[in-house]
């Protein structure tokens, strides 16, 4: 896969080149392993029938990619008082 666009999130990008730029290393060589499948048939009025890149299928190819360099999900919950 490569990349087209960047989008630095609250300056995450630049972060990661300045202080961590091991970690942005294999953040990029990961994205170059990426092999997109078009497995999803579009079912979109403008694009019925298309052949699409399914986006559960890179999901799972990230998460193993990272996993495999010992990288680990993090997620925070946050709940609503009533």
């Amino acid at each position: 896969m490569n990349i087209v666009y960047e989008y630095s999130h609250l300056g995450g990008l630049e972060i990661l080149l300045v202080r961590y730029p091991k970690i942005m290393d294999e953040v990029l060589n990961i994205i170059k392993d990426i092999k997109p499948h078009k497995t999803k048939i579009s079912k979109e009025k403008t694009m019925r029938g298309k052949s699409l890149v399914a986006p559960k299928d890179l999901n799972i190819q990230f998460k193993e990619k990272l996993e495999n360099l010992g990288f680990k999900e993090l997620r925070d919950t946050f709940r609503q008082f009533r």
